[in-house]
């Protein structure tokens, strides 16, 4: 049956023509958290992460709504769906989607249509607002309705979109998810015509492409990398007492190269890494199973700390350089080169994969001294028979030719420089022009 419309009194429309909308002020935090803790039915005025609070006032100042923004949740199949970005494209890009999180009309207030032109006021204000305040725009506002309680009618004459209904889970820790049975309706408002086919888009115009946000590191290694991960750290030795281990250092460094070749840089990376795996991930990686939610867990930034701080770097540096290389092609060339660290006084000499482009040994060049003499004990643990060494002209010498062919078995590709003038004569004598660069030739 139709419902009959009601229609606002006289006062009653003064108080939409006039009320107006502001983000609270100094000293108002205290109030508007209580209002909203006492009248609104989730009894909780909690916003999480960057957030704003909004009250709406009518002509005398006096409060008759407040309403709460905070970020966009992380998963929701329904908005995912709807607006087809990726997950790549959604993790730039949900800063600039914002949740409605609180929405309350004072009890002492009876207007209808009130909610609707608040919502109205809050589309048109809150993208500049939260620019000033979080330094970017929004696109796009999400909100959900109980629709045990609320039919989302003013949302509906405000001009938002339903999108279905959520399946009832809660998120209670970082990718983690609980049943609460009280499944919610989502409803979406785009803030531009255009904003869900920008968020979407293989490049968002000025200025909302210079706002996306860095993904965290997140690792992609396998299920069998990962274990042979663990295989390679764990005879490793552990210098901690025994009761402050929680976790082995096996399975602290496996995380720690999983965390480094996603692009982690800080232990703080290297934990929201670890984060991310799954928990048969976890499992496998033997990591510590709390006795009390039965769930595994991966180790902290402290954690990190305390293991990478402690360990020998050249173990460490063996180690990891043989799983680099195990998990490249076989026969894959090698390239030897120097390179002194930025903020340090002493240099390192490596030896790195060309198509894995990852280092699989190296040394300390010592002062005094140059890279020729450290080629040797550089390749000690590298197999190099039947695969190619490539260097700079800096290497161009008999001794390190002759250590590569004839003890080790491998083949070299020098430089020639006119630093070597006979060698460099007999090679243009000896080789087709075709073995030399186009820089190398004359004019």
């Amino acid at each position: 049956m139709k419902r009959d419309r009601i229609h606002p009194t006289t006062q009653q429309q003064h108080l939409l023509d006039t009320v107006r909308l502001r983000l609270i002020g100094t000293g108002e935090l205290e109030r508007w958290q209580s209002l909203m803790a006492e009248h609104h039915y989730l009894r909780d005025a909690t916003l999480v992460g960057a957030c704003l609070r909004y009250v709406a006032v009518d002509e005398a100042g006096r409060w008759v709504a407040l309403v709460g923004f905070c970020n966009a949740s992380y998963h929701l199949k329904a908005r995912e769906a709807w607006l087809g970005w990726s997950r790549e494209q959604q993790q730039r890009r949900r800063r600039m989607v914002a949740q409605n999180s609180r929405f309350l009309i004072l009890p002492e207030v009876v207007c209808p249509n009130l909610a609707s032109r608040v919502l109205t006021l809050c589309a048109r204000q809150i993208s500049a607002d939260w620019q000033q305040l979080h330094g970017h725009g929004l696109l796009l506002m999400e909100t959900f309705v109980d629709p045990e309680r609320y039919q989302g009618t003013c949302y509906r004459a405000a001009g938002w979109q339903r999108l279905g209904g959520t399946r009832g889970y809660a998120r209670s820790g970082r990718d983690f998810y609980q049943a609460h049975d009280r499944p919610k309706e989502l409803w979406v408002l785009p803030l531009q015509a255009q904003g869900p086919r920008w968020l979407r888009a293989a490049q968002m115009p000025e200025p909302w492409a210079a706002w996306e946000s860095e993904p965290a590191p997140r690792s992609q290694l396998c299920g069998p990398e990962l274990k042979s991960l663990l295989e390679v750290f764990w005879p490793m030795h552990d210098a901690r007492r025994a009761q402050a281990r929680r976790y082995r250092m096996g399975c602290v460094l496996a995380l720690a190269t999983a965390g480094v070749l996603a692009g982690a840089r800080t232990y703080a990376d290297l934990a929201v890494v670890a984060a991310q795996f799954s928990q048969p991930q976890l499992r496998a990686l033997r990591c510590w199973q709390n006795p009390k939610t039965r769930r595994y867990e991966a180790p902290r930034e402290t954690t990190f700390w305390r293991v990478l701080s402690g360990l020998d770097p050249d173990e460490l540096d063996r180690r990891l350089g043989a799983w680099l290389e195990a998990q490249a092609p076989s026969q894959e060339p090698i390239a030897l080169d120097g390179k002194c660290l930025r903020g340090a006084q002493f240099q390192l000499f490596a030896a790195f994969l060309h198509e894995a482009q990852a280092v699989i040994a190296q040394v300390r060049i010592e002062e005094k001294t140059n890279e020729i003499p450290a080629v040797a004990p550089l390749l000690e643990n590298v197999e190099v028979e039947g695969r190619v060494v490539t260097a700079d002209a800096f290497h161009t010498q008999r001794a390190t030719a002759h250590h590569l062919v004839q003890d080790r078995g491998a083949d070299y590709l020098f430089v020639v420089k006119d630093n070597q003038p006979s060698l460099r004569q007999r090679c243009e004598r000896l080789l087709p022009e075709s073995a030399f660069s186009p820089e190398s030739q004359p004019g």
